[in-house]
């Protein structure tokens, strides 16, 4: 062995000693557990901004004429609020279910047409507002969700299923005429019934730690219902909330 190369085996035992001492005075860099995928608990607070009308419209007799009126009330934007869960079922599938709530109030208009008491054909034809009509929604939402890893502490859901969506809602269902005059007064009842519709939407979360984020859900979860005083009535529509998220 000449004595460069006793040299070279020297340098190159003192280098591997160097760093497997500098290794053990090092600890190992700290990686954090990726999320937990079990399963998932979210609650979330939020808007649905769509606006709407119902119509309603009747007629009935009236001092030996007819008396007719029409109603248009609006569906105001308003908060909304929900809380889901679901577990992992396969791989990056997760099925769950979710319960939301949505309340607004609007005013309706009503414009009644109510003949003259004494004199045939000569009908006033007048209008009054309804305030503050209130409607409220209550969802149930069966999701399937898939899961998508962004980075080790972001990830997106993408989700869709069925939802059964029960509103009740007050309108102008008649109109009382004031006996004597051409004046009337609305008539405001509540309407009640579930529409089955459907929800799809994203979820995008970030993880603070192993179990517990925040996110951001928007989704569209709607349907139709015929009432009894109005037909085809929208229910639900796109929906916008940030919110916590828990995952075990």
């Amino acid at each position: 062995m000449t004595n460069t190369t006793k040299t070279l085996v020297v340098v190159a035992c003192l280098a591997l000693t160097t760093a497997s001492t500098v290794a053990a005075q090092t600890p190992a860099a700290q990686v954090p557990p990726a999320p937990a995928t079990r399963g998932f608990v979210n609650v979330d607070f939020g808007a649905q901004p769509a606006r709407g009308t119902i119509n309603t419209a009747n007629s009935f007799p009236k001092y030996d004429e007819t008396v007719t009126f029409a109603a248009e009330g609006g569906v105001a934007n308003g908060p909304f609020f929900q809380v889901a869960g679901g577990v992992n079922v396969w791989r990056s599938l997760s099925v769950g279910v979710g319960y939301s709530r949505f309340s607004s109030k609007s005013d309706s208009t009503v414009t009644a047409t109510v003949p003259h008491p004494l004199f045939f054909n000569q009908p006033r034809t007048s209008s009054q507002v309804a305030p503050d009509m209130q409607r409220t929604e209550n969802g149930v939402h069966l999701m399937a969700l898939w899961l998508m890893p962004v980075t080790d502490k972001i990830d997106v859901s993408l989700f869709g299923g069925p939802s059964f969506i029960r509103v009740e809602q007050q309108l102008i269902a008649s109109v009382t005429v004031i006996e004597g005059t051409q004046n009337f007064t609305p008539g405001v009842t509540t309407n009640s019934g579930t529409a089955k519709g459907a929800n799809v939407g994203v979820d995008g979360t970030y993880m603070i730690n192993r179990n517990f984020g925040v996110g951001l859900l928007l989704r569209y979860a709607g349907g139709k219902v015929d009432l009894e005083s109005a037909s085809a009535v929208k229910v639900g529509g796109f929906q916008a909330a940030i919110g916590a998220r828990v995952r075990f």
